[in-house]
């Protein structure tokens, strides 16, 4: 019998699976005991991100409309990923971020709803209730994120780590923003504009994050809400008159909108340091025509739905078809077929051995092939 390599060699080996493969490394971890503790120790899952830099992504959430199965969300696995709970039922994803899913869950014998944390990763569930401002919106959003102190590469931080919601409303004129921090285990009392806004509807798609500062979209006026989360202050700033649908996106760590125009998906960018709808200037314009199949635009112009910040990816529904653009690329994947979608929220994070959620996935995979 050959002895066993070197415990370095074999850890080399293994941060060169594939990350959005993660059932590969749960079934290196069965093979014997010391590759599952090697796999499943944090200086393993380091080393990983290390490596591969941006997390995969596992998945995606989606918000559902008219949907023949009468379902309103589900979880799409862009590979074996299963996570427990991924069958959502009436319980809407409104964000993901750092590992984090938040839902809002609609309760019939409170005629309210609660949010709900959910960690994909885990399992882990913890409802929280509507902040009392919520009456008094005429529609909202809410984003998660980790809200570690200490500079954090969000690997592990979302297994037991702090985290904040921030909850956006726009209400009688005015848009107002409460925070619930999962240290305090409250909400904070409201801040609102310090100008008057028209009526208008906070954006269901979820904030984008970029650097410390989150921006909510508000696209009957075409204002982006911008919130710093250091000096908990709030700005507005406009959006060219010429976008129409958009969705604001991150692209090289820098705040930009991702649109359709005709039949070009277009991207704007946003000047740093401008607050004004001056500082936005057209970058790429991208030939859906050539990339989407014919039938794409049959009735109706392609929308965007969706973004995957990190890895570049934007979610495209045409007709009752969902499709994914790497803009670093230009590569096309169809990922769902047959339901109008018209939220996409990309699951992304790095995936380990060694929570009782992967040995369950793990029987999943047998269990389907």
């Amino acid at each position: 019998m050959a002895p066993p390599l070197p415990t370095e060699l074999e850890e080399e080996i293994l941060l060169r699976f594939p990350p959005h493969e993660p059932e590969l490394l749960v079934r290196a971890s069965l093979v014997c005991k010391r590759w599952r503790r090697l796999v499943s120790a944090p200086a393993f899952r380091r080393r990983l991100r290390d490596l591969h830099r941006a997390p995969p992504m596992l998945g995606f959430l989606c918000n559902i409309a008219e949907d023949p199965e009468g379902s309103v969300a589900a979880f799409v696995s862009t590979g074996t990923f299963r996570p427990p709970g991924a069958g959502l039922g009436h319980r809407l994803p409104i964000d993901a971020r750092h590992g984090r899913v938040l839902l809002h869950y609609y309760c019939p014998e409170s005629s309210v709803g609660v949010l709900v944390v959910w960690g994909p990763a885990t399992g882990d569930e913890l409802e929280l209730p509507l902040p009392d401002m919520h009456q008094c919106a005429y529609s909202w959003t809410a984003a998660v994120l980790c809200a570690s102190r200490a500079p954090c590469g969000h690997l592990d931080c979302h297994r037991g780590g702090p985290f904040l919601v921030v909850f956006v409303g726009s209400g009688a004129r005015k848009a107002f923003i409460c925070t619930y921090s999962s240290d305090a285990a409250t909400w904070t009392n409201p801040i609102d504009t310090e100008t008057e806004l028209p009526l208008d509807f906070v954006n269901l798609m979820p904030s984008v994050l970029v650097g410390n500062t989150l921006y909510f979209a508000f696209p009957v006026r075409k204002t982006l809400l911008k919130y710093d989360l250091e000096s908990q202050e709030m700005s507005l700033i406009g959006v060219p008159s010429a976008v129409y649908m958009y969705r604001p996106v991150v692209l090289d760590s820098g705040l930009a909108l991702a649109t359709v125009h005709e039949s070009k998906l277009c991207i704007w960018r946003k000047a740093a340091g401008s607050e004004q709808d001056a500082g936005w200037t057209q970058s790429r314009a991208i030939e859906l025509e050539t990339l989407l199949p014919s039938d794409a635009f049959l009735t109706s112009r392609p929308d965007v739905v969706g973004f995957a910040a990190g890895l570049d990816v934007i979610f495209l529904r045409a007709r009752l078809m969902l499709f994914t653009i790497d803009l670093k690329t230009c590569e096309v994947k169809k990922v769902c077929e047959g339901r109008n979608i018209y939220s996409a929220i990309p699951y992304v994070s790095f995936h380990t051995p060694g929570t009782v959620l992967l040995e369950l996935q793990f029987y999943n995979i047998q269990y389907e092939q």
